[in-house]
């Protein structure tokens, strides 16, 4: 893939291409996050299509999944989980085709500038989880890009904002063109 491509599927996704090539964001019901009233809660909703092999690399891409990043309002302690399904042609670093999900837990997470503005989310810690068509999960820690472990001083980019709106192709890959789309949706709610 690209190297912006791969950068923003990893990110967006929270977690790394260095490990599965692709990896995720995790993530409850609207209707639950929502009635957390003691947490701050960020709700993020992403949906990604690649149908341009000059741009993916003949490699069809296709996926959506949500995140929920919390941070108690009295402790300030955060945690963040995603999940996202998606259909690939091919996952780099492993070659499996067809449905995959994928699963973060992170216990951490900080907000500083980043690729998505000066309010990015940026996960400290955590592992996540990859299910291919065998059905076997296979749970390895977060890492970055470059394969280093993340930790508060190396954490991973998930290039998603902290500023609630609407976020599309444009504005997340830079560009828009036919048989690409990028959608993401962040909404936030305060903790009563």
């Amino acid at each position: 893939m690209k190297s912006w491509l791969k950068r923003f599927l990893a990110v967006l996704a929270i977690s790394t291409t260095s490990v599965l090539g692709i990896a995720t964001l995790s993530g409850t019901p609207t209707s639950a996050w929502s009635t957390t009233q003691s947490l701050d809660t960020w709700h993020a909703a992403l949906s990604f299509q690649c149908h341009v092999a000059s741009i993916c690399e003949d490699e069809d891409a296709v996926f959506s999944g949500s995140a929920d990043l919390t941070r108690d309002a009295a402790t300030g302690a955060t945690h963040a989980d995603a999940e996202l399904t998606g259909a690939f042609a091919a996952v780099p670093g492993v070659g499996a085709t067809g449905a995959q999900h994928f699963k973060v837990d992170s216990s951490g997470w900080i907000i500083q500038p980043g690729e998505a503005g000066p309010q990015t989310f940026f996960l400290t810690t955590g592992t996540m989880t990859f299910t291919g068509q065998d059905g076997r999960p296979v749970t390895v820690p977060l890492i970055n890009d470059d394969g280093s472990l993340v930790t508060l001083e190396n954490p991973l980019e998930t290039s998603i904002s902290a500023v609630p709106g609407h976020y599309s192709t444009t504005e997340i890959l830079g560009f828009s063109a036919p048989g690409i789309s990028a959608d993401l949706q962040v909404a936030y709610s305060p903790a009563q």
